[in-house]
């Protein structure tokens, strides 16, 4: 890779990780991160359908956000996008490896689990009826966040640490925040 397609690349990894501070950002107005600290939303108990819907919709986003952070390192990186039925799946175990002179491991395997049970939760939430929400697995799913996203953030910035190493880069990026 040429480093200036890799600024490119870093540039709209950056731009990704913006929005899902911006979902963060929104779940602590309504005092739901980095600590559920209300028992209500909008007027509406936590475990009300319509507080189930604006939670589920941002966990949703928040995975998809991590996705495309994916994306854009299968496309311009790895040159190789899964297409078949599970690429979604595949992906994220795609972002686990690591490429001898290419590039690093975007994730660790423990980071990678813990995407797993978001990911699964985004395609229920995309696949199921409302009635079939459980308020139980998104409030589970709500409380790990912040240690998912800590954990996420960590291995991003390692990876995009060692892939300006691996350039020759020497002086320091953006800061993951």
């Amino acid at each position: 890779m040429f480093p200036e397609k890799w600024f490119l690349t870093e540039a709209s990894i950056h731009r990704e990780m913006s929005n899902l501070e911006k979902l963060e950002k929104e779940l602590t107005q309504h005092n739901l991160f980095p600590k559920i600290q209300t028992d209500s939303l909008g007027g509406f108990s936590l475990a009300d359908d319509a507080s189930q819907r604006l939670i589920g919709s941002i966990l949703h986003d928040y995975y998809t956000g991590i996705e495309k952070i994916f994306r854009i390192v299968a496309k311009d990186i790895d040159c190789s996008f899964p297409e078949d039925e599970l690429w979604d799946r595949e992906l994220l175990d795609q972002m686990t490896l690591e490429v001898p002179g290419v590039r690093p491991a975007l994730l660790s395997a423990a980071t990678a689990r813990k995407l797993e049970t978001l990911r699964d939760f985004r395609q229920d939430f995309r696949d199921l009826y409302d009635f079939k929400r459980t308020p139980d697995k998104i409030m589970a799913l709500l409380k790990e966040l912040p240690g998912l996203a800590a954990d996420f953030k960590k291995d991003l910035e390692n990876f995009i640490a060692k892939m300006r190493q691996i350039l020759g880069l020497n002086e320091p990026s953006n800061t993951v925040t």
